[in-house]
């Protein structure tokens, strides 16, 4: 079976924490041909990539050029994304015709593509959608009705894309109930999350900070518009003053970085910045950690992320201030955390409780176990699996 993915954003065969990587792995041990097609520009590092990077015995991966830009939100990036769709689209129109077409949206420009190709060579198409754009976009553009009315294009677009798709893959409820009406049913929509690889996380031990009386918190992942951290500094500015004694370890990097480091000078004891790591390094001092914050501003469009079942794996209690009801409902369903609004007081407030919890180990383990039933790639990948090559 000639399976063709194609995914804007992934790590294009060097990173087995990637959906897109595991997912390829998976299909080609359960035989068949797989090839990943992917930008030749990685976004996270804002680096273009070495070919030679993508090497793997399991799945072939192609690169497709796309101009760098520096910023998340720009027209440099916007016209970057252009490009790609268009030599994304010159590549289909020399490759063979695959069995089924696996892409993922965003971006919408090679989900475009992708479209295009299997709607014009009648091949099944499976979309995977990470994200919604342009709903993501609309945080932060100002006035935000204005934001809207400047988007309803892209909006549009991807309501076509998303009723172009024989069947859709969501990483949240959330985002399946947006697909569903755009498609007008949910009939061939599906939910698997991100997840984690247990076993894989599993293998790499805690690396404890010096115990000098400090609680160990923890945020893994960008450092971006949607993440709200400088409620979390602050925060830990009035813990700071009443002698709470909380420690903030931030692992991931992005536009922020520079301007949050900044911020933070008075905070050299509580917030220590490690920028990217590698995953190894970043699941131990995760793991060496006390509670989670996951710090998301009011109105984001995220919903279950990557983070989320990385602090499950860990069996960490996870103060959250995301409005989504989704994530909010399943800390409540495992007893995993506490949500609270989205300002410094609540957070402050929220930690303290969570921190002085006679139950707190409960909370870990109710954690861990949302983790195994929820977030468990060994299990929902796998089926992931199924679904695409059930396909034809």
């Amino acid at each position: 079976m000639d399976v063709l993915m194609i995914a804007h954003f992934t790590g294009g065969g060097r990173r087995p924490d990637d959906r897109f990587d595991t997912l390829a792995g998976i299909l080609a041990r359960r035989g068949a041909e797989v090839e990943l097609v992917t930008s030749s520009f990685h976004h996270l590092s804002k680096k273009h990539r070495d070919p030679s990077d993508g090497e793997t015995q399991l799945f072939v991966t192609t690169y497709v050029s796309e101009p760098a830009y520096r910023t998340n939100v720009s027209m440099r990036r916007l016209l970057s994304h252009r490009a790609l769709g268009r030599n994304l689209k010159e590549y289909l129109r020399h490759r063979r015709v695959p069995d089924v077409v696996y892409c993922a949206v965003p971006s919408l420009e090679a989900a475009h593509a992708a479209t295009e190709f299997a709607a014009r060579n009648g091949v099944r198409l499976i979309l995977d959608v990470q994200d919604l754009w342009p709903e993501a976009f609309e945080l932060v553009l100002r006035p935000h009705w204005a934001g809207r009315s400047v988007l309803a294009p892209l909006r549009r677009t991807a309501e076509r894309i998303y009723r172009a798709a024989d069947s859709v893959v969501t990483v949240s409820e959330t985002y399946s109930n947006r697909v569903a009406e755009a498609r007008g049913d949910a009939a061939g929509v599906t939910t698997v999350y991100l997840g984690t690889d247990l076993q894989r996380f599993d293998s790499f031990g805690a690396n404890r900070p010096t115990d000098d009386g400090y609680i160990e918190l923890a945020y893994v992942g960008t450092l971006g518009h949607s993440y709200d951290l400088p409620t979390v500094f602050e925060a830990l500015r009035i813990l700071k003053r009443a002698g709470k004694r909380m420690r903030l370890h931030v692992m991931g990097t992005g536009p922020f970085e520079t301007q949050w480091r900044g911020e933070t000078a008075d905070l050299l004891e509580e917030v220590i910045f490690y920028g990217r790591l590698e995953y190894p390094e970043m699941v131990a001092r995760l793991r060496g950690c006390d509670i989670a914050v996951n710090p998301i501003v009011a109105g984001a469009a995220q919903s279950i992320t990557n983070k989320i079942g990385d602090y499950a794996a860990a069996g960490l209690p996870v103060v959250n201030s995301q409005e989504c009801p989704e994530y909010r409902d399943l800390l409540v369903a495992y007893g995993a955390g506490i949500s609270c609004e989205p300002t410094a007081e609540a957070v402050a407030a929220a930690l303290v409780e969570l921190a002085q919890d006679r139950n707190l180990v409960e909370r870990g383990m109710g954690s861990r176990r949302m983790a195994e039933e929820r977030f468990d790639r060994a299990v929902t990948y796998e089926r992931l699996g199924g679904v695409v090559l059930d396909a034809t």
